[in-house]
């Protein structure tokens, strides 16, 4: 196992660390926007505190994206309302004056299924024949993060692509030029059918190592990482399969093109076959 192999090796390691810290960065980027949503609460407002009990019942058995609901009167709100502006307090006839509905606060939780459940929440409280003036549904501030979202997505598409091009490519490069290396320092030697068997045994075994070390070490110092709170976001096999695929991909090809040139080249080693010596009488 020469330097060369080696270095090449330390290279595919440390690319696939690499695009696992660019993934995890995607994740963690996600995940704060997604987090934003369930600070992003839509309000309901009804006069009548019965009709806000069974319209919160409905929606929390039909809409499982929700987190969690409060509900506040509307002596509640003037309260609260009182103790955020006190000046209001001093005007004479003030709890006449401001007479604030039943508020419903719902609450999702922070995943991609929260617009979904938006939706659906919205269909049904429209459904009750609520007008658009009895709802906030924080349209503005959730069609941005709905737009941030689908960015984050398109670029990570097109960088995932990139990466796993990439690392497709360097690999091919490099397998080939280890196998170009070992023929040309073999040129116009002669092997024996023994000393081609070792050949081939030590190509497949760098091959091999190739696919699996890399991809080990990326995958164990992943999970080490977890495990001491490095990386704080959950990145799923299937991230590490496109890895893995990338690789394997890269060496299956590298391979073929290989025995291909070794087929059409004049220049492979030949093969010898020694014939042991007859023993004198």
């Amino acid at each position: 196992m020469n330097f060369r192999f080696l270095l090449i090796l330390l290279l595919a390691i440390l690319t696939l660390l690499g695009w696992t810290f660019v993934h995890h960065q995607y994740l963690s980027s996600r995940q704060f926007r997604l987090d934003q949503l369930s600070e992003l609460p839509l309000y309901v407002y009804m006069d009548d505190p019965v009709e806000m009990v069974k319209l919160g019942k409905q929606l929390e058995t039909e809409v499982p994206q929700i987190k969690e609901m409060e509900t506040e009167t509307g002596v509640e709100a003037m309260e609260e309302l009182l103790r955020t502006y006190p000046e209001l307090a001093a005007q004479p006839n003030v709890m006449q004056e401001y007479q604030l509905p039943n508020i419903l606060t719902i609450f999702f939780k922070p995943s991609e299924d929260a617009f979904k459940g938006r939706d659906d929440m919205l269909e049904i409280v429209k459904g009750e024949g609520l007008g658009d003036d009895d709802f906030d549904d924080q349209d503005p501030a959730w069609g941005q993060l709905r737009r941030e979202l689908d960015y984050l997505s398109s670029r990570w598409s097109n960088s995932t692509l990139f990466i796993a091009l990439v690392v497709f490519l360097m690999l091919v490069y490099a397998r080939l030029f280890l196998y170009l290396e070992e023929a040309q320092a073999v040129r116009g030697m002669r092997y024996t059918v023994l000393e081609n068997i070792r050949a081939r045994e030590k190509s497949r075994w760098q091959n091999l190592l190739l696919l699996v070390v890399p991809i080990a070490v990326n995958f164990g110092s992943y999970h080490l990482l977890r495990s001491l709170d490095v990386f704080n976001r959950q990145v799923d096999w299937p991230f590490f399969a496109v890895q893995f695929i990338a690789v394997g991909t890269a060496i299956l090809v590298s391979i073929l093109i290989h025995g291909m040139r070794e087929q059409a080249g004049p220049s492979a080693p030949a093969i010898t076959v020694k014939k042991p010596l007859e023993p004198h009488a």
